[in-house]
């Protein structure tokens, strides 16, 4: 699981961070189909909290479970730095929601070459919202990478309607259009939506953390009964 490590907007006491609830909900879906779970930001160490995700309208139970969880918080405090992860092998990889997202995920040399290392080892990667952003990295060693590619991440409708538009560096949806993607989305902002295209599955907004990790579980599950 990696995570942004990007805390301010482009504004005055601007805030941001990580979604918390697409790392819990994804964390414990992980964990509950017995998947040993790695977590990852580029900097490493404390990934920060998105103070808006902790507001009691977008606390889902995974939250509630990870804040009574020792185990959880070590692990969301004390992440590795891509520096240190990036020469491993993972069978899959989740990158969370984050606006974060926007400004260290999107031109990271160490996050493309793992996007590009499981793209020739056909390792499922996922991704939710801001975290897609992760693509612009790997497209920099695959320039085509996007041509054609079935996408969906954060839309501008729903930046304009948490008032944060006007802050952040570029539109996740245009400059995945211009990189040649199909971008598509829910009809209803804030809903889900899920697209899978390859070993890329891509989660419009935090409501779609679930479905993404669960789709990311079904796959490695077939994977595991195929290669046994």
């Amino acid at each position: 699981m990696i995570l942004t490590s990007h805390a301010d907007l482009a504004m005055e006491n601007g805030q941001t961070g990580v979604w918390l609830s697409t790392f819990a909900d994804a964390y414990y879906a992980f964990i509950q189909a017995g998947f040993e779970v790695t977590v990852a930001s580029p900097r490493g160490g404390q990934s920060p909290i998105d103070p808006l995700s902790e507001e009691n309208a977008h606390i889902t139970e995974g939250i509630k479970t990870y804040r009574e969880d020792f185990m959880a918080k070590m692990d969301f405090g004390n992440t590795w730095s891509l520096e240190e992860v990036g020469s491993l092998a993972y069978d899959a990889i989740y990158i969370a929601d984050g606006h974060g997202g926007l400004w260290d995920m999107a031109a990271n040399a160490k996050l493309g070459q793992l996007l590009y290392s499981g793209l020739l080892n056909n390792t499922p990667v996922a991704m939710v919202g801001h975290g897609v952003a992760a693509l612009f990295s790997l497209a920099k060693l695959r320039p085509a990478v996007l041509q054609g590619m079935h996408v969906t991440a954060f839309t501008d409708t729903e930046e304009a309607l948490l008032k944060r538009h006007a802050y952040l560096p570029f539109s996740l949806k245009d400059r995945l259009k211009e990189l040649g993607a199909q971008f598509t989305h829910a009809i209803i902002p804030f809903t889900p939506h899920v697209e899978t295209d390859g070993i890329f599955i891509t989660g419009q907004n935090p409501a779609s953390a679930v479905m993404t990790a669960q789709a990311l579980v079904e796959r490695m599950e077939v994977e595991q009964l195929y290669c046994g």
